[in-house]
């Protein structure tokens, strides 16, 4: 008897949880870590993973008998087969203009560098978006904002009139989960019981970036009902990623000063 063919949807959503696997974690990921994240039967899964290969979504960087799978997005193989580290004395044979082009580029890279990060508050994962945040956050001129470089924390702190805020950053191809709103929690208890932080002078903080495999104007409610109860009962805060990408845009075009945009941050989104 034939099986149930396979969706696109499903096909969409192990690729986004293979990705998305990667940029969280710096590794790459086998069925049994796609398997527990999909929900998916293991044999559904192959099908799916097998198809992925079949139309060059996905390729296969490990294998063998008794081993497991590994997967990796093709265009992410792609571009580490074609990034090559040039020779030092490569600098000798350069052409006379290209010193001239290189210094112009150089002032064109920072200008795009600021427009680009910006944007990433829109589709990105991991440290990018961990990255996006924090520069916005300096760009508003927040205090002593920092993003710690230990794994083992929080994703990004900010001080704004003597209270110190804790952010706890998700990108995600879904809606923000429980489990982040918990980890912002433990961050939270651990300024208090280990560094000795007033409670009352600690603000906690979920932002999102929700379906960030889609347009903004088509993407649904940021939250599963189980994060936005867990918010509730912590009295956190929480933002989109697209929220702050709104108000930088208006910064941008000085439709807003920085001291209303700061304010608009601390209230957050309502999450009723």
């Amino acid at each position: 008897m034939k099986g149930k063919p396979i969706t696109k949807s499903e096909m969409n959503d192990v690729f986004n949880v293979i990705e998305d696997y990667i940029h969280e974690n710096h590794k790459l990921c086998s069925i049994e870590e796609i398997t527990k994240l999909t929900s998916l039967s293991r044999k559904r899964c192959d099908e799916i993973l097998k198809r992925l290969v079949n139309e060059d979504k996905l390729y296969v960087v490990y294998e063998g008998k008794g081993k497991p799978r590994i997967y990796i997005p093709r265009y992410m193989f792609e571009e580490i087969l074609r990034s090559q580290r040039k020779p030092r004395w490569i600098k000798e044979y350069r052409f006379s203009d290209k010193e001239k082009l290189l210094k112009e580029l150089e002032g064109i890279k920072e200008k795009l560098f600021h427009y680009e990060t910006l944007e990433r508050l829109l589709y990105g994962t991991g440290e990018p978006l961990e990255e996006a945040v924090e520069y916005a956050l300096k760009y508003l001129r927040f205090e002593k904002v920092h993003r710690p470089k230990e794994t083992d924390t929080y994703d990004v702190s900010f001080e704004y009139k003597g209270i110190k805020y804790i952010l706890e950053v998700e990108g995600t191809t879904r809606q923000g989960s429980k489990d982040k709103v918990d980890q912002l929690d433990g961050w939270i208890k651990k300024e208090i019981m280990e560094k000795g932080y007033d409670p009352d002078k600690l603000v906690g903080v979920f932002v999102v970036n929700h379906f960030r495999n889609k347009d903004p104007k088509n993407r649904g409610y940021p939250l599963t009902d189980q994060a936005k109860l867990f918010l509730k009962y912590r009295h956190f805060r929480f933002f989109t990623t697209t929220f702050l990408f709104n108000i930088m845009k208006e910064v941008e075009e000085k439709s807003l000063d920085s001291e209303k945009a700061r304010e608009k941050i601390i209230v957050g989104e309502k999450y009723v």
